[in-house]
This record gives structure tokens, C-alpha cells and sequence, in this order.
């Protein structure tokens, strides 16, 4: 099976490289380097989105953290209050 995929993927291949071979040399190298700025331009602006999700899922789990101990910390103060004050006897 995995012989098909490769002769599959050869033929693939020497079509895509017969197209480009067909191309006068210069226009074939102009279009490369299109094709590689394009490319690149999607990889940054990928890495862009991805660092500011990276950015925020740390900032709202920063603020969850502070959330989550000012929660407590008023947990531990609204239980103390609750308590009567022990009357000497």
C-alpha cells in the first residue's frame, strides 16, 4: 500500500517539476520566489495569531489565579466573622 502512495507521490511530483521546467527560466524563479513570499507572509501572520493566543491564555489564566485568591482570602474572612466571640467565663 504504502508502494502505491509513493509511486502516487513520484508522479505527483515529476508532473509539478515538468510544469515548472516548461516555464521560461527567469519566470520560473520570479514565481518561486512569489510563491515563497506568499508562503512566508502566511507563516508569520499564522505565528502573529499564535503568540497573541499564547499572550491572552496566559493573561486570563493570570487573572484567574488572582480571582481565585481573592475568593479565598474572602472565604477565610467571612468564615472568621461568622464565628461568635468566645465570652470569658
Amino acid at each position: 500500500m504504502n508502494e502505491f502512495f509513493d509511486a502516487g507521490r513520484n508522479f505527483v511530483n515529476h508532473l509539478i517539476d515538468s510544469v515548472w521546467a516548461s516555464l521560461p527560466e527567469q519566470t520560473a524563479a520570479d514565481l518561486a520566489n512569489c510563491k515563497k513570499d506568499v508562503l512566508n507572509g502566511v507563516k508569520k501572520a499564522v505565528n502573529v495569531v499564535i503568540d497573541e493566543e499564547v499572550m491572552w491564555t496566559d493573561r486570563h489564566l493570570d487573572n484567574a489565579r488572582r480571582m481565585r485568591e481573592q475568593y479565598q482570602r474572602k472565604s477565610s474572612s467571612d468564615t472568621a466573622s461568622d464565628v461568635p466571640p468566645v465570652s470569658p467565663a
